[in-house]
């Protein structure tokens, strides 16, 4: 992977998981992203933020692709976006200061200008990183007490009060 990150790191480009590129795109018009963590804005506990009191938003990069005037190629990679939006595919996205991987197509827009010649097609698209836990499971041993280990619990028995009316009657019988 050291190797695509230097040869990929060079130049502006969107691939797929297979390596192939993510649209038939002519060029990258920008991209820009954003990284952010929430803080949380209620007292904290002895004046004290830490570590566990940040959580880490998932980063957002927005692609601008670029499309000449040719309209089979613009048809197939709008149909192309139409059905990665719908997928589970994610993405790697190379600038020559930073790569993101793990990114999934969260939204896309596009336009044509008068002033382009009306057949530039310029798509803007919203990635967003899609952030993924290891969860392992740990095993714990059961082992419940006998029955018989139980602490003994005192088991005496309470009198109970017989009423006026009972203990009248019982001594009529």
């Amino acid at each position: 992977m050291a190797s695509i990150n230097s040869v990929m790191g060079l130049a502006w480009t969107v691939v797929s998981d297979n390596l192939l590129p993510f649209v038939p795109y002519t060029s990258i018009g920008s991209i820009d992203a954003d990284s952010s963590s929430k803080i949380p804005t209620e007292p904290i506990e002895n004046g004290q933020l830490a570590a566990y009191n940040i959580v880490r938003e998932p980063k957002r990069v927005n692609v601008e692709f670029l499309f000449n005037g040719s309209y089979p190629v613009q048809v197939l990679a709008l149909a192309m976006l139409d059905k990665k939006i719908q997928s589970t595919e994610t993405c790697t996205i190379f600038s020559p200061a930073k790569i993101w991987r793990n990114m999934a197509l969260d939204h896309y827009d596009f336009t044509r200008t008068q002033s382009t010649g009306a057949c530039f097609l310029s798509v803007h698209c919203s990635f967003v990183e899609i952030i993924s836990v290891d969860l392992s499971n740990q095993k714990t041993k059961y082992s419940p007490k006998r029955a018989t280990s139980a602490n003994k619990v005192n088991t005496g028995q309470a009198q109970t009060r017989t009423s006026f009316f009972k203990s009248v009657s019982n001594k009529f019988k």
